[in-house]
């Protein structure tokens, strides 16, 4: 408990400031997670028996943000789409001049998935950030992740299977389909109150824009955390990591994150900030 309290004292503040200030600050905060992050899936794979390419991986999902970053601020544009390619090829190309056939295609996939589960989407935290207002509105993910889960929670225990008797179970015995209904009701509240005493967003049809995007990005935030599990519960480990002690790995603190900035991104650019 001391532990948790202490990494929220220190945590909560020193994550406002990147998502604020971004720059630099922001860079080096997206490949250290997107390093560790990669570590922690690699080792949970390993650890269930499965063979990847981990530093390899590691290595070149940290290339991801970077990219990111140079196309961003200097207008080089290297595709990222590109280190994929390269990688699948050069991956492939070992394994045959290896002449190893056994569990080529999970070494190779699972290596893939890890780089673009997580390097890939958190990249999306460096071009949410270079939206007009990003950094505000990097903060605003960060509290609805934050309310979505923790209302989904509280939901869950009050309602969960009352209604729905089959939920989650398989993944998450403790996740609810009333949890989750909850967690989004008060994501779209959440959103539209912030908005309303801090006018981030304006335009035509913004009330309507702000609940179709907070159904979206609560669906999401509740989809990353639930494809988690299904991967720690796949791997046969309780947390991804031990780094921030009782709070899990990287991985257990950004899942809920990972699949909500690049919808966000995407419904930003496409609904509210075309």
């Amino acid at each position: 408990m001391f532990n948790r309290i202490l990494i929220s004292i220190f945590g909560i503040p020193l994550l406002a400031y990147i998502y604020y200030g971004g720059g630099i600050p922001l860079l080096i905060f997206v490949n250290l997670i997107v390093g560790i992050g990669l570590y922690e899936f690699f080792t949970m794979a390993e650890k269930s028996g499965k063979k990847v390419y981990k530093y390899i991986g590691i290595c070149t999902g940290i290339l991801v943000p970077n990219l990111v970053y140079l196309k961003i601020n200097t207008g080089i544009n290297i595709e990222n789409v590109n280190v994929l390619v390269v990688l699948t090829i050069f991956l492939m190309g070992c394994r045959v001049l290896q002449n190893k056939v056994e569990d080529a295609s999970i070494e190779i996939g699972l290596t893939l998935l890890g780089i673009i589960y997580v390097a890939y989407f958190l990249s999306y935290m460096l071009l949410i950030g270079s939206l007009p207002q990003g950094g505000k509105i990097l903060l605003i993910l960060q509290v609805l992740v934050w309310i979505c889960d923790s209302f989904a929670y509280f939901t869950g225990i009050k309602f969960g299977r009352k209604v729905f008797k089959r939920g989650f179970s398989e993944i998450s015995p403790k996740k609810s389909i009333e949890g989750a209904i909850g967690g989004t009701f008060f994501t779209v509240i959440t959103l539209i109150l912030i908005n309303r005493y801090f006018n981030i967003f304006t335009g035509e049809f913004i009330m309507l824009k702000l609940i179709f995007m907070g159904i979206l990005i609560s669906f999401f935030i509740q989809i990353g955390d639930l494809s988690e599990s299904m991967f720690k519960r796949e791997f046969k480990i309780k947390d991804s990591g031990r780094i921030l002690g009782n709070h899990g790995g990287i991985l257990d603190r950004f899942d809920s994150l990972i699949f909500v900035l690049p919808v966000a991104y995407y419904t930003l650019k496409c609904l509210i900030l075309y």
